[in-house]
């Protein structure tokens, strides 16, 4: 029997396969295309295969080297989800594989590196290389950062387990092909594969996944052309993403980036949506809506499954404008450097065994970190959460912020970036001082008005000539984010003043050298903000900027009163200028970072104008002004106490 199927089979080789056979089943492509198989003569292939010009394979004929070419590809791609540090988790490469991991840094050491595949297209086979940080992690496993106190431990428990095979409990299990069934019953069942869910549900069923599907389709068909315009006009001041591997996951497998970053992502783009022919021309959008669905998709990714992509996310949400409370955004930026600490990018990866893709994106991601913890600082009024002393990462370079073929723009833009992040380290020694509160621990804080002068001298010296110009003398600022960076130099040389008044105590007074420096450096970001045009108000700002120009004019308002019987008070007229000029720019420019000053300082500039015009002045109902500085409700009570009886 056997001898005669055997001949049967090879004579229905070579007269063809026969119509409807089960005795000779169709190749696996024409079962695939569920076409119908036959074949001519004593040719190898089919006639459909022949046609499409594909590999014809009976089953149980598969060569040995298509078996083995497929178990090198499925390696391959075995190989290419290894799971880093900072990436979400993904399946843990075989026990013998991970004995090449280098002890004393927790990090595996793959023989395929995913980034090698994705930035060298000249490789046979092409295996999508995920961006670092943006995708999802819907595992129940993340990374984490060893203490200090217990790495020796680690180290040597390390060094043991990858020498015994069933110390950590995991085996690489091979599939098997199932065994020829002899017997088929006369009528066999038949399974087709239909979807479960019904039309437009899918299988992301997260509050974040949902939330983003609303923004999307909130904004449909201009997604795209946000994400562009992100990359336009913040990432490149700002950079927290790397564009090309981000544009990369969102044009081919946009399912798996993090919907939470994607939500703040649109949100944040869509401050410049003037400058975009296509959104300009669509119907508005309410901004403040999106802003709501973003918060919503954050907070549940924060407390479903945080990563880097949740420290993405924060760093979109407080860096995103219109400001909102900062109240969430002084908590959200706890969150943030607590992940931050726990994903160990507080530590300097540079030796470590990663790709060069990962170490620049989380030496960006940490001073990003540093750059909004110092500015919200200074904003909010609460302490730094990051000190010195707790961090050893170096600071980003141009050669870290731009590929080999970047243009001149995204250049200059680097150095611009990095000037910010150094004036910040300047910004930390003054908030330092600023927020010491306890009088026997002054160490590592610098008290001499001179020492303090020196940190920003040292700084402008470390500028380059264009950047320079731009941050100086305020010319020259087309530059992007030359402007914002122009406004960060006035808010910290006006804060190294307010310092340098307050050690000297007897420099109190209108006439006294430091007053007179503070008032200069006040007037100084009002001319800048005269100078201001529409290019640089719709460009990159950071929001936390805003409160620079509340800062400056309530101290021109508390000059004010001090020099209130001198002829035609400066200051007041200084105070007037910006407030003016901020109404302009609000409604002319839509440049929200007024918002502020005009809400905690023009009706207080009102009422003193008032009394200084007829000579009786009120007292202002202290509870419209709950952001005012204190100083100067200090001063205007002194100043008008005279004139009240008790």
């Amino acid at each position: 029997m056997e001898v005669a199927s055997t001949e049967h089979r090879q004579s229905g080789r070579v007269l063809g396969r026969p119509y409807r056979s089960h005795s000779h089943p169709a190749c696996l492509p024409c079962r695939k295309r569920k076409s119908r198989c036959q074949t001519r003569n004593a040719a190898d292939k089919c006639m459909l295969c022949q046609a499409h010009g594909t590999e014809c394979v009976f089953p149980g004929t598969q060569s040995k080297s298509s078996r083995s070419a497929a178990a090198s590809r499925s390696s391959q791609r075995q190989l290419a989800r290894v799971n880093r540090p900072g990436l979400p988790s993904t399946p843990q490469l075989p026990s013998h594989l991970q004995s090449a991991s280098p002890r004393g840094t927790g990090l595996i050491n793959a023989a395929h590196n995913p980034a090698e595949d994705y930035l060298n297209p000249s490789r046979s086979e092409i295996v999508p290389f995920p961006s670092v940080g943006i995708l999802a992690d819907a595992s129940n496993n993340s990374s984490h950062v060893v203490s200090p106190a217990v790495a020796d431990d680690s180290d040597m428990l390390e060094s043991y387990l990858t020498t015994t095979t069933t110390a950590s409990g995991r085996r690489l299990i091979g599939s098997f092909p199932g065994a020829d069934v002899a017997a088929r019953p006369a009528r066999p069942v038949l399974f087709s594969v239909v979807p479960k869910r019904p039309y437009s549900v899918t299988s992301h069923t997260s509050r974040a996944s949902e939330k983003c599907e609303l923004i999307e389709k909130f904004i449909e068909p201009h997604a795209r052309d946000l994400v562009d315009l992100f990359f336009a006009k913040a990432n490149i001041c700002f950079p927290i993403l790397d564009e090309l591997s981000f544009k990369n996951t969102y044009f081919n497998h946009r399912e798996k980036i993090s919907p939470a970053l994607l939500c703040n992502l649109y949100a944040s783009a869509l401050v410049y949506h003037r400058d975009s022919p296509q959104l300009s021309l669509s119907r508005s959008l309410d901004i403040g809506f999106i802003w709501v669905q973003a918060y919503e998709a954050l907070s549940s990714e924060v407390f479903l499954s945080p990563g880097t992509s949740t420290v993405i996310s924060i760093i979109l949400n407080v860096c995103g404008r219109p400001t909102t409370s900062m109240f969430c955004n002084g908590g959200m930026m706890g969150l943030a450097v607590a992940f931050a600490n726990a994903l160990g990018l507080n530590r300097d990866p540079s030796d470590w065994n990663i790709s060069p893709l990962e170490k620049r994106i989380r030496i960006r991601l940490w001073w990003l970190v540093v750059v909004h913890d110092r500015w919200c600082s200074l904003a909010y009024g609460t302490p730094l959460l990051i000190h010195r002393s707790q961090h050893d990462v170096p600071v980003p370079t141009t050669q870290t912020l731009c590929s080999t073929d970047a243009s001149p723009s995204e250049a200059v833009a680097a150095s611009v970036f990095i000037s910010l992040v150094t004036l910040t380290e300047a910004l930390g020694h003054y908030l330092e001082f600023v927020y010491q509160v306890a009088e026997h621990s002054h160490s590592g804080c610098e008290t001499s008005t001179v020492d303090l002068e020196m940190l920003l001298g040292e700084w402008e010296e470390t500028l380059s000539d264009d950047v320079r110009r731009a941050v100086i003398w305020g010319t020259n600022m087309d530059a992007p984010g030359a402007a914002n960076l122009r406004l960060s130099y006035l808010a910290v040389k006006l804060l190294l003043r307010r310092i340098q008044l307050d050690l000297d105590k007897g420099q109190r007074l209108p006439q006294q050298p430091y007053y007179l420096r503070a008032e200069r450096a006040a007037e100084d970001i009002v001319h800048f903000v005269e100078e201001l045009e529409d290019c640089h108000l719709r460009g990159f700002w950071i929001p936390s900027n805003g409160f620079a120009l509340t800062s400056a004019t309530t101290f021109l308002l508390r000059s004010a009163l001090k020099s209130k019987h001198s002829v035609g008070n400066t200051p007041l007229k200084l105070a007037r200028n910006m407030i003016d000029t901020l109404k302009s720019h609000r409604q002319n420019s839509m440049w929200d970072l007024a918002d502020h000053c005009l809400a905690n300082c023009g009706n207080m500039l009102a009422k003193m104008e008032a009394a200084q015009l007829h000579e009786s002045p009120t007292l202002p109902n202290l509870e419209e002004y709950p952001d005012i500085d204190a100083s100067v409700l200090d001063d205007l009570l002194n100043g008008l106490g005279g004139t009240f009886e008790l």
